[in-house]
């Protein structure tokens, strides 16, 4: 049986009980955006014809806890909407498969999602280039595509997009600023920067170098390395130590790789000796940061708990520590017990809390309310609640670009320290896509 056949027939056989048993799971699972929890006590199981998902999660490799990530925050999310009643009574259907990290293998899987299982809508994909390809692809098939965990080149949005794609996370120099800006002004202005030599790496460093560049910072030396690249030494030792530069980014590399090249700064000394900025959250460390960041830099729309007093994060981590046991390969690879949602969990689920908002507006049923669904999806905005428990998410009618409340942190031993808030409606644009 092949990988694709094993996903869909796992998601058959707990289907029916994830519908009865998700609503326990989180105290907030409303069937309308940003509903209590009481408001769906009573709710009747959805009995209408299922809206069909086709959802790219990659398991191999260094896309493997992204793609985990992208399967457990989907089967909450959709888990919470069918225990809630459905879309207007119809359930949601999910289809996984693995694009194995291969744009021509995520082209076939979408055209196959859509073409032979009929889905309605398409979901995922982890690297840039498979997004990429994907986006290509859907104009072809007339399906919308929400990007997910991932997929988090400026390109996607910001030059060839089109009115089927939609990205929910702000990427690029949506996020960058902010770090490019404390980061000069707080440790200096030389930086070090290894960066994967793909599209998001690329992304990144060329996001850096804007905004570093009118600040009077500068990038020196630019480390490409590749994906996956199983010696690291040629690469760190690149970065130097002696004092003429002031710290390292490491924000251009994918969540395998980073966690990677996180032991490798403390074995060679590195993370003691220069500030490093980019780290990420701690889905990307299985759960459990080590010591050799402590003191770093990062951003994310998602952190645990936090603003503080923040309820709706509070019952989304209870939830989420609900659905590990029955995605148990996705856990393992995310830290078994110790797995939190970090930052790609929880854009993995509000990839689909979004569609869920647009869905319910736009009263979709399917690939013929396809138009409706695309409208609703541009005026999509939405507080902090339920469905968007970091904070505030906001769409861009023009390019088709979320961007979210962000946070600008530093780690704290196991914990965050918020250093910056950035609300959703301050978040820069980054292209200049009509669709």
């Amino acid at each position: 049986m092949s990988t694709s056949e094993t996903f869909r027939e796992s998601r058959r056989l707990w289907k029916l009980a994830a519908l009865v048993s998700a609503c326990a799971l989180l105290a907030a699972c409303g069937g309308g955006a940003n509903k209590p929890a009481s408001s769906s006590s009573g709710a009747k199981a959805p009995s209408g014809s299922p809206i069909k998902l086709g959802v790219m999660a990659d398991l191999n490799g260094t896309s493997a806890p992204v793609g985990s990530s992208i399967r457990l925050g989907t089967d909450l999310a959709v888990d919470q909407i069918n225990a809630a009643g459905g879309i207007n009574g119809h359930p949601l259907e999910v289809t996984f498969v693995d694009p194995k990290s291969d744009p021509a293998e995520a082209i076939q899987e979408a055209t196959k999602l859509v073409q032979q299982d009929r889905v309605d809508i398409l979901v995922g994909a982890v690297l840039s280039s498979e997004c990429l390809a994907v986006e290509q692809l859907v104009p072809k098939l007339q399906v919308v595509y929400m990007a997910s965990s991932g997929c988090a080149a400026e390109d996607l949005t910001s030059k060839t997009c089109n009115k089927y794609t939609f990205r929910i996370e702000p990427v690029g120099k949506q996020t960058v600023g902010s770090l490019a800006d404390y980061a000069v002004k707080t440790y200096g202005k030389r930086w070090a920067m290894p960066y994967n030599d793909y599209a998001y790496g690329q992304s990144q460093l060329a996001a850096y170098k804007a905004l570093m560049t009118p600040l009077g910072g500068s990038i020196a030396p630019e480390i490409p390395m590749p994906q996956n690249e199983p010696n690291l030494a040629p690469y760190i030792t690149k970065i130097p130590t002696d004092g003429s530069v002031d710290g390292v980014i490491i924000a251009g590399l994918g969540a395998g790789d980073q966690a990677r090249v996180v032991g490798a700064l403390g074995q060679f000394g590195v993370s003691k000796k220069l500030a490093v900025i980019g780290a990420g959250t701690k889905e990307g460390y299985s759960g459990v940061y080590p010591d050799g960041i402590n003191g770093s830099i990062g951003q994310s729309p998602y952190l645990a708990n936090l603003p503080e007093g923040n309820k709706f994060s509070a019952a989304f981590e209870q939830a989420f520590h609900g659905i590990l046991p029955k995605e148990p390969d996705a856990t393992n690879v995310i830290g078994g017990a110790k797995a939190v949602p970090g930052a790609q969990g929880y854009i993995a689920y509000t990839a689909i809390t979004a569609l869920k908002q647009a869905m319910l507006a736009s009263k979709f049923t399917g690939r013929p309310d396809t138009e409706k669904l695309i409208t609703a999806l541009e005026n999509l905005k939405a507080p902090l609640g339920p469905d968007f428990p970091g904070g505030d998410v906001v769409m861009d009618k023009a390019d088709h670009q979320g961007a979210m409340t962000t946070y600008v942190y530093k780690i704290d031993g196991q914990n965050e320290s918020i250093l910056t808030t950035i609300p959703a409606d301050k978040i820069p644009a980054i292209g200049t896509c009509h669709v």
